[in-house]
Formats: structure tokens, C-alpha cells, sequence
């Protein structure tokens, strides 16, 4: 029966992807869609283990090359002419001045890597935080580095989050502490996600009003609305985790009242509440770890903020880049911000598609035409591999003999005479028994 629902479903991702080669899109190529992800879904279920993570990478490979072919195949109106996206792109990196090109390019690419920097020394404070201390440029920022390149190339886990994981683990010998560490840094991430959001909508309203006066909207009116839904859910979140992190009781104490509530609703809305409990749990558990070590903590979510802004921040010099002179500076960043989010909540590899449409989507006005948003959407992702691309070199030197200069746990060097060079490789096996580990200390 499993061959028979992930064959339909790819029957039917196979129909959308040819639709897409055609630039034919519209409500039978959404309903194809949404009737192969149910396929899918109902064939994964019968799946475990390795199994399901390789249909799991397949159905992301299928969807983003569809994502694409549909991308860039889709008609645009240019000068009164249907012309395919890709066509549009090419004739206008034909009129791009190359010194302009590069100069802002370098930009983007600058900015993005204070937002690196701004990422590895949050991660270095919650390291910190659970008395764990490796050299910061030796050690914390060349992982970070690796993790970037690593999954830059592998479309799984083993990427940034994994091998910083896996390196403070292994070099600190305190897996449980590595794990509580990183549990908090996924918390304070979305968190400084949501928060530049909030920050930089004020200044960038007019992206919302574009949105939906947009012929395919056409509500004005609702621009209120949507900016309340917003400031609801990102600021709602935002104010969670900030409260948490400096009064974790009022969590605990919201928590076991969503707890009561749940326990006496049956259905989806229970599962919801069921879940939202279990991620207060994993929260409040690791925002417990760092008791009386508050300015830590907001340090780590200020260094997060300016991570996500910086990244917001790329889009603009790279509109610039192409040679979009009448590009305004909040209204793109604010943009990129959702843009951001839905990458991030996309499920294609490393965001590749949905980046570019939903850049085009939220800021053509800004980009001067579709072709413009999706050409700076891809540009802004380049800029940020580039970045980061050379950690690769640090990959090459990890060789079974380096060792952090130092390691302190609770201010005691570690002795390194238990690494072996047997121990030495990085892959999801040694990813998951650090967690095992973890789990049973």
C-alpha cells in the first residue's frame, strides 16, 4: 500500500512539474499539488527510519526543481508581451554596469557576514552560559563557518546547527550541556526572526499595502488587519520568549494552564495546545539552565536580532546591485523579513524557489518589476553563501589531530586524551549519540 501512495504521488508531482515546464499554472496545478502532498503524506506514514528521510529529501528535490521550472517559466507582461520570467531576467542582466554589480555585491556580502559573526558569538554565550569556553575566533567562529559550508551541500541536517553541535560536544565532553545550549539557541533565533519583523514593519507598512491592493488581492482595506495578524503572532511569540527569559515562572505558570485547557479538549485544537505545551516544556527547560544569568541571555537575543537583520538587510544592497536605484530602504528590509520566514518554513532545499516568489510577491513595486525581485531574492542568497562559502578551508584543516587551543568546562581545561582518531568523523551517527547521550545524563 506505501507504493501505491508515494506512486501516486509521484503520478501527480510529475503532471505539476510538466505544468510548470509550461508556464501553465493556476487552480489544476494547485490542486495537483496540494493532491500529491497528501499522497505523500499518507505514504510516509508506512515509512520509518532511513527509509522515510530519503523519501523525505526526494519529495524536497522534486518540489524544488518544480518550484523553479515554475518560477522561472511563468509568463510576465513585458513592454505588453507574455515573456518567461527567465527571459525577463536575462535581458535585464544584459543592462546591470559591472563595477556596480560588484562593489554593492561585496557589500551584501560584508553585511552578511557581521551577521555571522553577530550568530557565533550569540552561540558562544550560551556556551558560556553552561560553563563551557572555547577561543572565539579559533574555534566557535570556524564552526560556524563549516556548519554554513556544510550545509550549503548537503540537503539534511548535518548542517549548520548539527556540527556546532557536534564539535562543542565533542571537544567539551559535556554533550547534555551542548544540547541544553542549543535547544535555548533555536528558541532565541526565531525569536530575533520575529522580532526584526516587528521592529522594521512600522517603517516598511507600505510593503503590506502593495500586497493587497495588488490586482490579485485588491482589498486595501485589509492592510490593518494584516499588519495586526502580524504584530499578533511575531509580537505574541516574541513577547513569550523574551518573558521567559527573564521570568520563567510566568511560563511555567501559563503553561499549566494551557495544560488543564488541553487535557479537557479532544480534537485538532487539543493536539495544537498539546504541542504548544510540549515546546513551553523543552523552553522552560532550558531557559532553567541559565538561572540568575539574564543579561547573558538578552545579550544572546540582541546578537540573534542582529543576525536576522543583517540578513534582511543583504536584499537591499543587492537590489542595488542590479541596478534598482529607486529602492527604498525600510520597506525591502521589512519585506525581506516575511520573505524570510517563509524560506525558512519552505519546503524546498535551502529555500531555493520560494525565496525568489515570495521576494517577487511582497516587494516587485519596490524592485521595479518581478524580474528585478526574483533576480535580487537569488542574489541576496548567493551573497550569503559566498560569505560563508570559505569555511570549507577550515573543513580541510579538522584533520583527527586539531584541537581547540583551549576548552574549559567550568573554568577546568579538558583532557583531550580521550579523543581518538576513530572518533574524529562528523556524520549523522556521531550527531546521534552525542544527542543520545544527552538524553540519558
Amino acid at each position: 500500500m506505501v507504493g501505491l501512495w508515494l506512486g501516486g504521488s509521484a503520478i501527480l508531482f510529475a503532471a505539476v512539474t510538466w505544468m510548470a515546464w509550461a508556464g501553465r499554472l493556476g487552480i489544476p496545478a494547485i490542486a495537483l499539488i496540494f493532491g500529491a502532498f497528501f499522497l505523500f503524506w499518507m505514504g510516509r506514514r508506512g515509512l520509518e527510519g532511513t527509509a522515510r528521510e530519503r523519501a523525505d529529501l526526494v519529495a524536497k528535490i522534486v518540489f524544488t526543481v518544480a518550484g523553479m521550472l515554475a518560477l522561472l517559466r511563468h509568463p510576465i507582461d513585458v513592454e505588453g508581451v507574455p515573456t518567461p520570467l527567465h527571459e525577463a531576467i536575462a535581458v535585464h542582466v544584459g543592462t546591470v554596469d559591472g563595477t556596480t554589480f560588484v562593489t554593492w555585491a561585496l557589500v551584501a556580502m560584508a553585511v552578511k557576514f557581521v551577521g555571522v559573526i553577530a550568530s557565533a558569538w550569540a552561540w558562544h554565550l550560551l556556551l558560556v552560559g553552561q560553563g563551557i569556553r572555547f577561543p572565539f575566533w579559533q574555534t566557535t567562529m570556524t564552526s560556524f563557518l563549516i556548519g554554513r559550508f556544510i550545509g550549503t551541500f548537503l540537503p539534511s541536517t548535518l548542517g549548520l546547527d548539527g556540527y556546532t553541535l557536534f564539535e562543542s560536544a565533542r571537544y567539551s565532553g559535556q554533550p547534555a550541556r551542548a544540547v541544553t545550549a542549543k535547544a535555548l539557541e533555536k528558541f532565541i533565533g526565531v525569536t530575533g526572526l520575529f522580532l526584526g519583523m516587528v521592529l522594521t514593519m512600522p517603517f516598511g507598512y507600505s510593503v503590506i499595502v502593495d500586497v493587497v491592493s495588488s490586482d490579485a488581492v485588491g482589498r486595501p482595506d485589509a492592510a490593518p488587519l494584516l499588519a495586526s495578524g502580524i504584530v499578533a503572532v511575531a509580537g505574541g511569540v516574541s513577547a513569550v520568549v523574551v518573558l521567559g527569559l527573564v521570568k520563567p515562572g510566568l511560563i511555567v505558570a501559563l503553561m499549566r494552564g494551557i495544560t488543564r485547557l488541553t487535557e479537557s479538549v479532544k480534537g485538532p485544537f487539543g493536539q495544537v495546545g498539546a504541542k504548544g505545551v510540549g515546546a513551553l516544556e523543552r523552553f522552560t527547560d532550558a531557559v532553567g539552565a541559565y538561572h540568575g544569568k539574564v543579561g547573558l541571555l538578552l545579550t544572546a537575543l540582541v546578537a540573534k536580532f542582529v543576525t536576522h537583520f543583517t540578513t534582511f538587510v543583504v536584499y537591499y544592497f543587492t537590489g542595488l546591485a542590479i541596478g534598482v536605484t529607486a529602492i527604498e530602504f525600510w520597506p525591502v528590509v521589512f519585506g525581506s523579513s516575511i520573505q524570510v520566514l517563509a524560506t525558512v518554513l519552505s519546503p524546498t532545499i535551502a529555500g531555493e524557489g520560494a525565496r525568489e516568489a515570495f521576494q517577487a510577491l511582497l516587494l516587485q513595486n519596490q524592485y521595479g518589476g518581478v524580474a528585478q525581485a526574483v533576480l535580487a531574492g537569488a542574489l541576496g542568497f548567493i551573497a550569503a553563501e559566498a560569505a560563508t562559502l570559505w569555511g570549507g578551508a577550515f573543513l580541510w584543516v579538522r584533520t583527527p589531530s586539531w584541537r581547540p587551543s583551549f576548552c574549559t568546562v567550568d573554568g577546568e581545561q579538558v583532557d583531550y586524551a580521550w579523543i581518538t582518531g576513530d572518533e574524529a568523523g562528523f556524520d549523522a551517527d556521531a550527531l546521534a549519540r552525542i544527542r543520545q547521550e544527552a538524553d540519558g545524563s
